[in-house]
């Protein structure tokens, strides 16, 4: 594996631009020496590093295991993860080949634009500095652990060292001659503690272990140092961006309120002005009130008296109308009389139509006898005349002559009979119209009757009547001082209108005025609340730009 391969591969780097920032963060040749140099990072500790390769390449796989293992327990930590494009798996590689790169690298510029790099991306995801920071001492944890066997180890190698060195230089050896390093040997002439060269073998095996781990930890404290540089630039150019997005806004909302407060304080001077007047069209309004009342008391007055004449009056309209009611009923009964009369005239006339049919039809029966008699006497003529001629036909003719007679006293008796039944239709016809003229006398004297009653009526109407214009001159002259009140009472209601008409205009010119303020004011508030208001939207974070 190649870690400086691994670095920078990934979907978020696209979205940074690492010469940039490490401009903006002010990483150079001199700071980074200057950052060593303040925590005592030389070419020693790069030298202890490059000998700690081999145990961190051995264990990159499982201190990574162990690593992800331990920040995914945490829902803070999942989330951001679940943010990389990479995945767990891809970034346990990554956290490997970075491992790998803490023994590997060369510790200049380049080494540390990459670290900024890192930083930039965990800043990226959203990771908030204390899971960036937090982290650390997981790595700890866990290289810490691989460390303390590495210095037992080299412990263990320095005593064993010790006592190689200690068989060649001398007979003794083996258990005895580390109980005797150990101040166990018995000889009361040894002093108590461990052998001088025991205890500097074993001291400076723990010195080199611990000066390997001081190394690291120096190199890691490098590394967080970068990438909490890149979290701080992020919190400052977003706090810069803020200052001037507030300072920007706060000269817009200067220029923004200039005019709206011009404006109040114009439209103030109107409102105090049209309140002056509305207070002085009040004062006028209660000055017409008053006036008002006092023409009202005497309309009132008046009405009192109106309404003493109109229940005068009502009594006598309501003789008046018990009167009419009266009349109307005499009226009603003389109509009903009149209608009777007219019935039994039409009945009359129709009587006298019948007669004259009648009439008629006994006319035409002495028609028809005056006819038979002409015929009846041409008849005796030519009987006559055929008796004179005598001869042997004498008999024949005779004969016709005979059933003519005969057609002839026939037709007679039939139309004598028709007379005698026309006659008696004209008797009745003429008992019907008596009859219908004796019931005509009797309704007309009815009607005449009725017609009296109805007068009197009138009468007595007409006199109720005189009664109640007297009243109603009373109350005319009532209703007339009314009216000189009611007058009076509008011409103080005209100017009361007239008065109000004014406050309603001042009013309204007000409210037009507290309209404008209000409209200044919402101007001002507007403006003002666009300092206070949240931070405006910002693009989405990059890590949900990713396709």
């Amino acid at each position: 594996m190649q870690p400086e391969q691994t670095f920078g591969k990934g979907g978020l780097n696209g979205f940074l631009d690492v010469d940039e920032l490490v401009d903006r963060i002010g990483l150079d040749e001199d700071e980074v020496e200057w950052r060593k140099h303040f925590i005592g990072f030389d070419e020693i500790d790069e030298e202890r590093l490059s000998d700690l390769e081999p145990l961190l390449r051995d264990n990159r796989q499982e201190i990574s295991d162990d690593f992800y293992e331990n920040i995914l327990q945490y829902e803070g930590t999942r989330k951001v993860i679940n943010r990389s494009p990479k995945g767990v798996e891809g970034l346990k590689q990554t956290q490997q080949a970075y491992l790998v790169s803490l023994a590997t690298g060369d510790y200049d510029l380049s080494y540390f634009e990459n670290r900024t790099r890192i930083g930039k991306l965990h800043e990226l995801l959203d990771m908030p500095l204390k899971h960036y920071v937090g982290q650390y001492g997981v790595y700890y944890n866990l290289l810490l652990s691989r460390m303390n066997e590495r210095v037992q180890d080299q412990v263990v190698d320095a005593i064993e060292t010790w006592a190689a060195e200690r068989d060649a230089d001398s007979g003794e050896g083996g258990l005895g001659r580390v109980v005797g390093a150990l101040g166990f040997g018995g000889d009361e002439e040894v002093d108590d503690g461990l052998e001088e060269s025991f205890e500097a073998a074993v001291r400076d095996a723990i010195d080199d272990g611990m000066m390997d781990i001081l190394s690291l930890l120096r190199i890691i404290n490098l590394d967080m140092q970068i990438a909490t540089e890149t979290y701080v630039d992020s919190y400052a150019k977003r706090l810069e961006e803020s200052i001037e997005r507030r300072k920007r806004l706060a000269n817009e909302v200067e220029t923004d309120v200039q005019a709206p407060l011009s404006e109040l304080h114009e439209s103030s001077g109107v409102v105090s002005k049209r309140a002056e007047a509305i207070s002085q069209h009040t004062e006028s309004q209660a000055t017409g009130v008053t006036r008002a009342a006092r023409e009202l008391d005497e309309v009132s007055a008046a009405v009192e008296e109106v309404a003493s004449v109109a229940d005068e009056v009502s009594d006598e309209s309501a003789r008046t109308e018990q009167l009419a009611a009266e009349g109307v009923e005499a009226a009603d009964d003389a109509l009903d009389e009149l209608e009777a009369i007219e019935n039994a005239t039409d009945r009359v006339a129709d009587a006298v139509d019948s007669l004259a049919e009648r009439t008629q039809e006994i006319d035409e029966v002495v028609d028809r006898l005056d006819d038979l008699a002409e015929r009846t006497t041409v008849l005796a003529a030519n009987a006559k005349i055929e008796s004179s001629r005598g001869g042997g036909g004498d008999g024949d003719t005779m004969g016709v002559i005979a059933n003519e007679v005969r057609s002839f006293a026939e037709q007679t008796k039939s139309d004598l009979a028709e007379i005698e039944s026309a006659v008696e239709a004209v008797r009745e016809d003429a008992s019907a119209t008596v009859a219908t003229t004796e019931e005509t006398v009797a309704r007309v004297d009815a009607g005449t009757d009725r017609v009296r009653e109805t007068v009197t009526s009138l009468e007595a109407i007409h006199e109720s009547a005189q009664q109640t214009a007297t009243g109603m001159e009373d109350v005319t002259a009532a209703a007339d001082q009314q009216a000189r009140g009611v007058e009076a009472t509008a011409e103080t209601l005209a100017d009361l209108s007239q008065s109000a008409d004014k406050v309603a205009s001042a009013a309204e010119s007000v409210a037009a005025a507290s309209q404008e303020q209000t409209a200044s004011l919402r101007e001002v508030r507007d403006s003002v609340a666009r300092l206070t208001d949240e931070e405006q939207e910002q693009e989405p974070p990059v890590y949900e730009q990713l396709d």
